[in-house]
């Protein structure tokens, strides 16, 4: 029993001195006695046990001391049943022991009592499981969870905390066909599911509970820093769907080791982990939407930002950066590419200078870095610093901003040996294709590497205006080295048709278009794309002529890009494309504006134009034998990517809109 100081006195009080625990609770008089007037006349149990607080206002409390009180009552009779079995199978057990001995012609001893305890104890965890594993399932309506959900709040769902209410899930459609919709009670607020992606699991697999609760690690040992109203069990689908849509062009996570480190309840212990895992899924929500989910966009777009939310919360720490991790890496990098794909570009940089800045520290891309490391490892760091590399460069050139991976980002020889001296080709060909299931995911990142390895801090700077070419000179960026990089992304060009790679001539990667299709899409028109940026950097220079004996420095060269990426698009699926996010379509943007920008710096180009065959085609590897190849003009040229633009996500982006604008703004453009 409590005691109480009394302040003026100097002494202890007794409890009784206070009013009862009952009258304590209501905010109601009590005489204090034993029992006092007010628990005689209600019939409760009167009792001086709790420690005494601040006074409230007063309230109605009879209720809520009734059903503390019937679950005392409850508890006690569960107890005393468990109580009762326990001795039906101890004397069921001593009797069984009495009739095998007397049988055997032994005394029950020992080895009897021994295997009548664990007997007992067996019956008793059979007992506690029958007790503690309902039958129902998640997504079935009902008061019981399954094991795991007990153990794993419902996700998505009003805070568990919040309302002594009992959650519903209600999945109105199976994954693919519609939306599951979540309902609680009138108190609590309601949430949309968005659409499930197609081929996805079932809502109602728990794919937690196909291991035993006993196998896994308890969760007391450490504190649980999981967001309380998120169920692991549904980001499940969408973490299928990064690895099925995403990862062919994001190699950077493993799908064994990520289902592995989640049941060992890594999410649930890591902050920096559990955040990784849910800017992944928000990412899966909102970039790879196909054609038949777009309805869904609405929905996605909120479920993804509530799950962006939980991510940064489970981040926040006074000493971030600190000591940095893989994990807090791709958590930025997946809160980059979320922001990105909303057009939230300075939210964006912010986060993907955050990814490279922490990568930075952690020395991915110094060679002494991986000394000593697993193979494994050693790879995962690898892609990532790929990824983060071709990543920076190519968003500093689409929104003009500098780059911190300053060199060659390239994995020659000569980088890749400095891990190990002895090493030769095959050790990078081993160290490269690791993991033969991934060998076409790495086979593409290197491509798209091959493809930035010559844009570096001093193309940047040029680009972004830092040069010194407005003093009438530019060191950086001249006739020569415009050519020797337009020749740079003329091999490699070649060498992903072709299947080859300059930096391990042993190596015998996949040529294009023998990769998965949405890889095809990612490194052409990020290919073309680059090929009109330089253009665009050379006309700033003031390198362009009319006439020039080199085809890529002449006005039309960027109407001959635009004519072959149309091409190479028509053989691409649309859905390969729009799994990229706008970004791509950013990119289709950015050549058919360079179109119009060659018609308004020229007086040769018109939109009648005919674009013939010339050395052009051979410099963008055009190896097309349709009729397009050969004569289009510049206005169906111009018509085709808008058609590309428009189609893509049915027009639900901003540059649908811009093309039509400066489109229409072309005399003559009028009915097209």
């Amino acid at each position: 029993m409590f005691a109480v100081l009394d302040s003026a006195v100097g002494g202890m009080k007794t409890a009784a001195s206070k009013a009862c625990d009952n009258c304590n609770l209501r905010k109601v008089r009590c005489d204090m006695g034993q029992p006092c007037v007010t628990c005689a006349a209600r019939g409760f149990v009167c009792t001086y046990e709790r420690a005494r607080k601040s006074r409230g206002p007063t309230g109605k409390r009879i209720s809520k001391i009734r059903q503390r009180q019937a679950n005392s009552v409850a508890e006690l009779e569960g107890e005393k049943r468990a109580t009762q079995v326990g001795s039906s199978v101890h004397g069921s057990q001593e009797n069984f022991d009495s009739r095998y001995s007397a049988t055997l012609g032994l005394q029950p001893g020992a080895d009897s009592l021994a295997s009548h305890n664990s007997s007992l104890a067996a019956v008793r965890q059979i007992n506690d499981e029958n007790t503690s594993w309902p039958t129902s399932t998640p997504g079935t309506n009902g008061d019981h969870t399954s094991p795991f959900t007990s153990t794993y709040p419902n996700i998505l769902s009003p805070n568990r905390h919040v309302s002594n209410a009992t959650t519903i899930y209600s999945n109105s459609a199976e994954p693919g066909n519609g939306t599951n919709a979540l309902t609680a009670s009138p108190s609590l607020s309601e949430f949309v599911f968005p659409s499930m992606p197609m081929d996805s699991p079932s809502a109602s697999f728990d794919a937690f509970g196909a291991l035993p609760q006993q196998y896994l690690p308890p969760l007391a040992e450490t504190v649980d820093v999981w967001p309380s109203n998120i169920n692991e069990e549904t980001l499940l689908p969408w973490i299928d769907v990064y690895f099925k849509r995403l990862h062919p062009t994001v190699p950077i996570l493993n799908r064994t080791n990520m289902y592995h480190e989640m049941l060992l309840r890594k999410h649930r212990s890591d902050s920096q982990y559990g955040a990784m895992l849910l800017s992944l899924c928000a990412f899966a929500m909102t970039q790879p939407v196909q054609i038949h989910e777009r309805a869904a966009g609405p929905s996605r777009s909120a479920q993804a930002d509530m799950l962006l939310e939980k991510c940064v919360k489970m981040r926040v720490a006074a000493d971030f950066g600190e000591d940095p991790t893989m994990e807090m890496i791709l958590s930025s990098f997946f809160l980059f590419a979320c922001l990105f794909g909303s057009n939230k570009h300075r939210a964006a940089r912010l986060r993907l200078r955050e990814a490279v800045d922490l990568a930075y520290s952690l020395g991915i891309h110094l060679p002494e870095s991986y000394e000593g490391m697993s193979a494994e490892k050693r790879e995962q760091w690898l892609r990532t610093y790929l990824v983060l590399s071709v990543t920076e460069r190519a968003y500093a050139i689409q929104q003009r901003h500098s780059i911190n991976f300053r060199g060659r980002p390239g994995i020659t020889a000569r980088f890749m040996q400095s891990f190990d001296p002895t090493s030769a080709n095959e050790y990078i060909t081993s160290l490269i294709y690791a993991d033969q299931t991934s060998a076409v995911e790495m086979t593409g990142l290197l491509y798209l590497m091959e493809t930035f390895d010559a844009i570096n801090e001093s193309v940047i700077d040029c680009w972004n205006g830092h040069c010194h070419y407005s003093d009438g000179i530019c060191a950086s960026f001249d006739r020569r080295r415009a050519l020797q990089m337009f020749h740079a992304q003329h091999r490699a060009r070649e060498a992903c048709l072709t299947g080859t790679t300059s930096f391990a001539p042993s190596a015998t990667p996949l040529p294009l278009a023998k990769l998965v299709e949405s890889q095809q899409a990612d490194i052409s028109i990020t290919q073309f794309w680059l090929l009109n940026r330089l253009w665009n950097l050379c006309l700033s220079h003031g390198l362009l002529r009319e006439i020039s004996e080199h085809a890529e420095l002449r006005f039309d060269f960027a109407c001959q890009i635009g004519k072959v990426l149309l091409h190479t698009s028509k053989n691409l699926s649309l859905s390969a494309m729009e799994v990229h996010g706008v970004g791509l379509i950013e990119k289709v943007h950015d050549v058919a504006v360079g179109i119009i920008t060659a018609m308004n710096s020229s007086t040769q180009i018109f939109l009648d134009t005919i674009l013939r065959q010339d050395d052009a085609d051979d410099l963008l590897a055009n190896r097309s034998d349709g009729p397009d190849k050969y004569e289009m003009t510049v206005r169906q040229v111009l018509a085709g990517l808008a058609a590309l633009i428009r189609d893509f996500r049915g027009g639900d982006h901003i540059y649908h809109t811009r093309i039509a604008a400066t489109l229409a703004m072309i005399p003559g453009w009028e009915g097209n």
